[in-house]
């Protein structure tokens, strides 16, 4: 993914590493980082070649997804 397409708010998906998978939202980026909040105590820094967007939220609201 090219660093100029990623805004904050955005969500996307780490496709690449230990985090691969996972859903996270854009909360800012660096020159050559993001940083992803991804639902967990810890936020984590990707390179954006590791992550792919992701559609908006398809669920009703009220309602979330989550991993158990």
């Amino acid at each position: 993914m090219n660093i100029d397409n990623i805004t904050p708010g955005l969500r996307v998906r780490i496709i690449a590493g230990f985090h691969s998978s996972k859903i996270g939202i854009v909360l800012a980026k660096g020159t050559q980082t993001v940083l992803l909040d991804i639902g967990e105590p810890l936020l984590i820094s990707e390179l954006p070649v590791h992550l792919e967007p992701v559609p908006e939220d398809t669920l009703k609201p009220g309602w979330e997804e989550f991993e158990i």
